[in-house]
C-alpha cells in the first residue's frame, strides 16, 4: 500500500504562487506610459507653463498620484522643474518658472546652487535654489511685510505643491521664520 501525503506538494505549490504573486507585484514602475497625443498635450501646457526648456520625461500617474500627468522640463542652465496636470492639462502644483532662475548668463547656475565636492557640476536640489533678480526682490519684499521687520538670510525656489518661494528672515529677537510664498508673492505659512 503506498501513502503519499499530499501536504507537502500542497505546501511546495502555495509558497511557489506566494512567491510569484510578490514578485509580480514589486516589478514594473507605478506610473503609466503616455499615448504619443497625451504626451504632446501634457508637454505643451507644461512648457507653455513654465516658459521654455525641454521635456525630459513625461508620465501618467497611477490611482495613489495627486496628478493625472507629470512632466519634467530641464532649462538651460540644468535645472529640473516638475509639472503636474490634471486629466485637462491643467497645471495643478505651482512649480517655479523659467523667469525665476534666469540670468545673464543662460548656462549659470542660480546663486544658491553651489557646485559639491563629489560633483563639480552637480545643481543643487530644487528647493535649495536661491532666487535671482526681480524674483528675489519681490519675495523678500513679501516677507518683510508679512513678518513686520527683520533681515532676510536667504531665499529659495519650493517643489511643495503649497507654495513655490520661500524666504528666510532673522527677526529682531533672534528667532529664524521662513515665509512661505505662492506663485503671486502672496504668503501661504510663517514657519516659526
Amino acid at each position: 500500500m503506498r501513502t503519499t501525503s499530499f501536504r507537502p506538494r500542497l505546501a511546495a505549490v502555495g509558497a511557489i504562487s506566494a512567491l510569484a504573486l510578490t514578485l509580480g507585484a514589486c516589478g514594473g514602475s507605478d506610473d503609466e506610459a503616455l499615448s504619443s497625443g497625451d504626451r504632446e498635450k501634457a508637454s505643451a501646457a507644461a512648457l507653455a507653463y513654465v516658459g521654455g526648456g525641454a521635456v525630459t520625461d513625461a508620465e501618467r500617474g497611477d490611482g495613489d498620484d495627486r496628478y493625472e500627468y507629470q512632466v519634467e522640463v530641464t532649462l538651460p542652465n540644468g535645472t529640473d522643474i516638475d509639472v503636474e496636470l490634471d486629466d485637462s492639462f491643467a497645471v495643478t502644483n505651482s512649480p517655479p518658472k523659467a523667469a525665476d532662475f534666469a540670468t545673464d548668463d543662460p548656462s549659470a547656475t542660480p546663486t544658491g546652487a553651489a557646485p559639491t565636492d563629489a560633483s563639480p557640476s552637480a545643481v543643487a536640489p530644487e528647493d535649495d535654489r536661491g532666487l535671482l533678480g526681480e524674483t528675489r526682490t519681490k519675495a523678500e519684499a513679501a516677507a518683510l511685510k508679512a513678518t513686520g521687520e527683520g533681515r532676510v538670510t536667504g531665499t529659495s525656489g519650493s517643489d511643495d505643491a503649497d507654495h513655490v518661494y520661500e524666504v528666510d528672515v532673522l527677526l529682531p529677537s533672534g528667532e529664524d521664520v521662513t515665509v512661505e510664498l505662492d506663485a503671486d508673492f502672496a504668503v501661504t505659512t510663517i514657519d516659526r
